[in-house]
């Protein structure tokens, strides 16, 4: 009995490396497989301002890591002694002001410079809902738990998304013309907004992709269609029936391999994987001799990896 459909996507002309440099922006989902990439040990910068949900706060987040103007820290808040900012998640704090905006000038300048050499670009939007604050008149990457009041909630439209993205591909494509762009939508479900209006929202981002692929040399790789279409099924989500489980990640995870990955790519990977899985073994008798003897072998088998292949870091 065939219980999913096993859709596979086609393999593209663009290929990831190890050499490569690869940044990833967007939704918790960017976060996941960008995760696993630097467990292989891939070149990869990962949502440097945090999770963004929306294609407007995406937007705004690149044109600053190529501007690289201080705009960045335009917009901090202070709640309960904690200081955060409208432009970037709630994993990025800091008890003084002062070293909340070092901070975010610092993560800002290190994506200037990777984004500036980045092979590839994957962006993952999640929602096309956004957050719009009514004083400051931009678009959040977080509302940080204040007051609904403060906040006029949209949906944006495809055309507002083609607009702001055709901007952005083109002054990506002018600030580094060797970079490949891929798109993915989130599968995670945003049921906070109500099913109906998650369905709207995906669909909204999904044929503005569709429109930019028609103007513009850019990917959609189907994080989405793989979870939602293929897999199809909530033993596949973790139990907030929201997010993917780490079975449909894995899934999805060799799915993004066969599409973008060489076979010389793939059986580095596989190599890796058999450290990463002797490094997580946990010893019973960590002082023992043949727990010594099994460092060992791993220590062995790196340095046998990194005369084959040095630009590896262990």
């Amino acid at each position: 009995m065939q219980f999913h459909l096993n859709y596979k996507p086609r393999s593209s002309a663009i290929k990831i490396d190890h050499h490569q440099k690869t940044m990833l922006i967007g939704s918790c989902f960017a976060e996941e497989i960008g995760s696993i990439l630097e467990k292989f040990h891939f070149n990869t910068l990962i949502n440097p301002n945090g999770i963004l949900f929306n294609p407007s706060s995406i937007y705004h987040s690149l044109l600053l890591f190529m501007e690289n103007d201080k705009e960045v820290t335009s917009y901090i808040l202070e709640r309960n002694g904690i200081y955060l900012s409208f432009l970037h998640h709630s994993s990025i704090f800091e008890n003084d002001k002062d070293k909340l905006r070092t901070e975010l000038i610092k993560k800002q300048n290190e994506a200037h410079h990777f984004l500036k050499e980045a092979d590839v670009l994957i962006l993952t939007l999640g929602t096309a809902y956004s957050y719009i604050h009514k004083e400051h008149q931009i678009t959040v990457a977080n509302c940080h738990k204040q007051s609904s009041d403060t906040f006029e909630k949209t949906l944006l439209s495809v055309n507002d998304i083609i607009r702001d993205l055709s901007d952005l591909i083109d002054k990506l494509q002018n600030f580094n013309s060797k970079l490949k762009i891929i798109f993915t939508v989130s599968p995670v479900k945003y049921l906070k907004d109500g099913v109906e209006e998650n369905n709207l929202s995906k669909a909204t981002l999904l044929l503005a992709i569709n429109e930019l692929k028609k103007k513009f040399d850019v990917e959609y790789f189907p994080a989405y269609e793989l979870v939602i279409d293929d897999l199809r099924d909530y033993r596949f989500y973790k139990e907030d029936l929201a997010h993917p489980n780490d079975e449909a990640i894995k899934y999805v995870w060799e799915k993004f391999s066969d599409t973008y990955f060489t076979e010389e790519t793939k059986k580095l990977n596989s190599e890796l994987h058999s450290i990463n899985t002797s490094e997580g073994h946990k010893l019973l008798f960590p002082e023992s001799e043949d727990a010594k003897k099994f460092k060992e072998s791993i220590e062995h088998k790196k340095r046998e990896l990194k005369t084959k292949f040095s630009f590896l870091k262990f």
